[in-house]
């Protein structure tokens, strides 16, 4: 059986690192983000306990902090959605 109606055409967001598709919902994208931010965080962490004592880790503490920080927005913003 055919079907009347076609598919919208599929298209996706990209970039050179990466590729979204387009019908992805704002809520899931937000939720998606949180996801990433977190595995950032904790592989930021692992990291520091790994190096412990060595220099430079004040700097990556501190980007670990700002993506937890986002991941937090994201989660607050899910929240009132």
């Amino acid at each position: 059986m055919k079907k009347l109606v076609p598919d919208p055409p599929f298209t996706l967001i990209t970039n050179p690192y990466f590729s979204i598709h387009s019908d992805l919902i704002p809520p899931d994208a937000l939720a998606l983000a949180s996801e990433l931010l977190c595995g950032v965080t904790q592989t930021i962490e692992e990291h520091c306990r790994s190096q412990a004592g060595k220099h430079g880790l004040g700097m990556l503490s501190n980007a670990s902090h700002s993506a937890e920080m986002a991941r937090t927005l994201i989660e607050h913003a899910l929240a009132r959605l």
